[in-house]
């Protein structure tokens, strides 16, 4: 999508593809051809009297003309993301200044809306000092941002969202991610009146069910394996995140024994990995806490050991598994364009490196030494943590 009006390089484009000279477009306008040219060129604009004659004339819409597209491309609304988020690694001030005139400039664009929204919640969260926007100098009028501001200003866009989303999928994102920014926050009741609107108390595997026994009887097997598939991707996303979560609230050996061992094969059996890499680490460390702390020296010293490897795993591709074909393309970056992916892959390049640092810091801390130091096991697990 263009940055500013190309009324001018319109007129020449389809001027062109018309066949029609400047000379012939400036008579039936009622203007020289030196105005045409001038517009063509981008030195001046023609007289709003003139829009829709020129518009009629080249059978275009005013927004054509313009060259107005009401929202952006897929591609360019990651690409813009991802500049965005690159350009707040090394310079955060300038990447906020940036997003800034982004959603001044795409203000009724809801998915572009929704990304950067997201965006300053991560800043929000992460920001341990108030930062100045980029090219404010000491003693400026405005005062740094902190993290309070930058919640503050991801709700206010994600209220934006909310009145121009015509899209349900965007409307419930939009509402989703309002309830995640007001819970880093610590506006907790907010979050939780947000989340029990948006929580389907009514079982919806019926009815998706029933769906693909419908698309099936109309030969429609396409749209019934990707129906199927996606409903799968989402239930067992959400069967391995609850036993994750629960581990760490019950703080029970005996549940964390069996819901380690549940979401192992849940994990394994479903080719998640394909998905998810970075589950099998996070959730073996949290079975790893629990026995430690309940002093099972022995299942302790296991769980780590599955994680440290799991860590090391290399990351499966999702067209690898028959389980998630139909999945691939969604779960594939590339589809939203070169930039998103290469940002993505670099997301996934921190991730690894935060868990592995989290191993590494959890595995040599004072609580783990205290009781398995002398252990072989326990060295040879700490070297490669290390490592």
């Amino acid at each position: 999508m263009g940055k500013s009006i190309n009324i001018g390089r319109t007129i020449a484009r389809e001027r062109r593809r018309a066949g029609v000279t400047q000379e012939a477009l400036a008579a039936h306008l009622g203007v020289s051809k030196a105005a045409v040219s001038k517009w063509e060129l981008g030195q001046s604009l023609p007289d709003v009297s003139l829009l829709p004659r020129i518009a009629a004339y080249f059978s275009l819409t005013l927004d054509e003309l313009f060259d107005w597209h009401d929202a952006l491309s897929q591609e360019e609304f990651a690409a813009f993301y991802a500049k965005v988020y690159a350009l707040g690694e090394k310079d955060l001030g300038a990447a906020h200044k940036r997003l800034r005139a982004l959603a001044s400039e795409h203000y009724s664009d809801a998915n572009l809306l929704l990304m950067l929204a997201s965006l300053l919640t991560v800043w929000a969260d992460g920001m341990a000092t108030p930062f100045a926007p980029a090219g404010e100098k000491e003693g400026a009028p405005d005062a740094p941002l902190d993290a309070d501001d930058l919640a503050d200003e991801a709700l206010a866009l994600l209220d934006r969202v909310l009145e121009v989303a015509t899209d349900p999928t965007a409307l419930y994102l939009a509402q989703q991610q309002k309830a995640t920014t007001l819970f880093q926050a610590g506006s907790y009741a907010e979050a939780t009146t947000l989340l029990e609107s948006l929580v389907r108390r009514q079982d919806t595997s019926a009815p998706t069910m029933l769906l693909a026994s419908a698309y099936r009887k109309l030969g429609r097997n396409d749209e019934a394996l990707d129906l199927l598939q996606a409903e799968r991707l989402r239930a067992a996303s959400f069967v391995l995140s609850s036993l994750m979560q629960e581990v760490g609230m019950r703080d029970d050996a005996a549940f964390a024994r069996l819901a380690g061992n549940a979401a192992e094969v849940v994990f394994e059996a479903l080719d998640m990995g394909a998905v998810n890499p970075f589950f099998s680490a996070t959730m073996s460390l949290e079975v790893a806490e629990v026995l430690r702390k309940a002093s099972e020296k022995d299942g302790a010293l296991e769980a780590l050991a599955r994680a440290i490897e799991a860590v090391t795993l290399e990351h499966q591709d999702a067209t690898d598994s028959p389980l998630w074909d139909r999945m691939a393309d969604r779960l594939d970056p590339a589809r939203a364009g070169e930039a998103w992916a290469e940002h993505k892959a670099r997301q996934a390049d921190e991730a690894r490196l935060l868990i592995r640092q989290g191993l590494a810091e959890r595995t040599s801390s004072p609580e783990w030494q205290r009781i398995v130091s002398e252990d072989p096991r326990y060295r040879d697990i700490l070297a490669k943590a290390l490592r």
